[in-house]
């Protein structure tokens, strides 16, 4: 949440969820989540180059969401 838009909701009188991660689990999931961005970037420029992609990369993909949402619950 940006400043301009916490002190908006804390002036309106709403109340602020704090995080459940730490500082150190954020940067852990903001670096899987950039491999995912990747691997799904190369993915998709394969495929609109009219390439198969294959199922294992895709289960790849899953895994590594499923790892992050484990650490989001």
């Amino acid at each position: 949440m940006s400043v301009p838009a916490f002190v908006k909701k804390k002036a309106q009188g709403a109340r602020i969820i704090v995080p459940k991660i730490g500082a150190k689990d954020a940067q852990e999931i903001t670096r899987q989540l950039a491999k995912i961005g990747s691997n799904l970037n190369q993915l998709a420029k394969h495929a609109n180059q009219g390439g198969a992609v294959h199922a294992p990369a895709l289960q790849e993909l899953q895994s590594e969401v499923a790892k992050i949402w484990q650490q989001l619950t």
